[in-house]
């Protein structure tokens, strides 16, 4: 069910992370489906707040509440009875705001098919009791929006280090980035606890003293930025067990900063394929959104309508330009993981690997890989004669010592 955008007049940014969260959800939670007779979903700061959809569909429990309820009709509704199966969907839904909280009164009505359990109460807290309320062979989807930082990692770890779990943290950059080296305690203890175990203020203060030393000022600010996701993807790799973690960076909807970072976490190498896919897509629709916003803010400035063919004439947003950089870098990435030589490793294990280090869906990763399969710069050894052209998770793929000049690839 697409998003309307008319909901989001002056909170476009929200737009972009529903867009990414319908479209992830509806993927995940159908093929979870085909092999789990229970998903639960958890939001650990639903809120609502500012939703204008009467059935919240602007809301990101409202979108996940439908994504389950349409993934339990379609297995139930499935025309070949092997297929067809019944799934126990339930969805846990956390807010310490009383009147918020009071909001969430007739969703069971309006979503009769998911067993939903209200929680008034702080995540943190309540995210260790709800973790035993998950049976051990369901799969969890937990989602983390908070407004500000006071999320202890380690409290929460029961709920995200579960084996059949996968999590998205809203990591709130333009916040943290402000306060990142305040020296007030409260502050400075519950950053601590929100990426524990990792001696981030060095690598920050280190930076800084770089851009007072140079004239490098922006690129030091981009390093910083680097920074500060990294150690916060880093802690949430190591308190919750994911060996894949990624994150979507949504820009403000005029200007080209950070608002914040979407970092992801799974276990399964699907995982990261489908959230490549709904990435590479949010980014599109953000490219949009922000140049909608720009034209309109011409319009204003200028008093006379500006006639384009398409937004994205206004020039390349920075979202367009990302896009045609990761793709060099997945290029050199892939060749400096697959060995030099030798019997070669499986394609599976290289794959997942590029997809998390950069945004390129794995369809374009495979081409990519032809390309350098057809010049010779890579082998696989066991790539059938006239199959099809693009590698299988099967093949052994392997360097074959070729000297290339990257450029006449890209």
């Amino acid at each position: 069910m697409p998003l309307d955008v008319a909901n989001y007049q002056g909170r476009e940014q929200a737009y972009v992370k529903h867009h990414f969260l319908a479209g992830y959800l509806e993927s995940l939670i159908f093929k979870v489906a085909s092999a789990y007779d229970e998903i639960v979903y958890v939001d650990g700061f639903s809120g609502p707040w500012k939703n204008s959809g009467e059935r919240f569909e602007d809301t990101s429990f409202g979108i996940a509440l439908r994504a389950l309820t349409l993934a339990k009709q379609t297995w139930a509704n499935m025309v070949d009875p092997v297929q067809r199966r019944q799934v126990r969907m339930t969805a846990h839904l956390v807010e310490k705001n009383k009147a918020a909280f009071a909001k969430l009164d007739g969703l069971r009505e309006m979503f009769p098919e998911v067993t939903i359990v209200a929680h008034n109460n702080d995540f943190t807290a309540v995210a260790p009791t709800i973790a035993t309320q998950i049976p051990a062979r369901a799969f969890s989807f937990v989602l983390i929006d908070p407004k500000g930082w006071t999320v202890d990692l380690k409290a929460i770890a029961p709920l995200i280090g579960r084996n059949n779990c996968e999590v998205v943290f809203n990591f709130m950059f333009d916040f943290i980035n402000r306060f990142a080296l305040s020296e007030e305690a409260a502050i400075a203890g519950q950053l601590d606890r929100l990426t524990p175990g990792r001696d981030w203020r060095s690598r920050i203060r280190s930076l800084d003293r770089q851009h007072a030393s140079t004239t490098m000022g922006h690129r030091v600010s981009d390093a910083r930025k680097g920074a500060l996701v990294d150690e916060f993807r880093a802690a949430l790799a190591d308190v919750g067990g994911y060996p894949f973690v990624s994150d979507v960076d949504v820009l403000k909807p005029t200007k080209d900063r950070t608002l914040y970072f979407l970092v992801y976490g799974t276990r399964r190498p699907k995982g990261i394929e489908v959230f490549r896919d709904c990435h590479v897509d949010a980014l599109d629709v953000q490219s949009d959104i922000r140049g909608r916003r720009k034209l309109e803010g011409r319009e204003s400035r200028s008093g006379q309508f500006e006639l384009l063919a398409s937004t994205h004439e206004m020039g390349p947003d920075r979202s367009s330009i990302s896009l045609v950089d990761e793709n060099r870098r997945a290029r050199d990435l892939l060749l400096d993981l697959v060995p030099q030589g030798g019997p070669g490793v499986r394609w599976d294990s290289i794959w997942p690997m590029v997809l998390t280090r950069h945004i390129i869906r794995l369809k374009d990763l495979k081409c990519i890989a032809n390309e350098y399969r057809r010049s010779g710069v890579l082998e696989f050894p066991d790539w059938p004669a006239g199959a099809k052209r693009t590698p299988e998770d099967r093949y052994l793929v392997r360097r074959s010592g070729t000297e290339m000049v990257q450029a006449s690839l890209i």
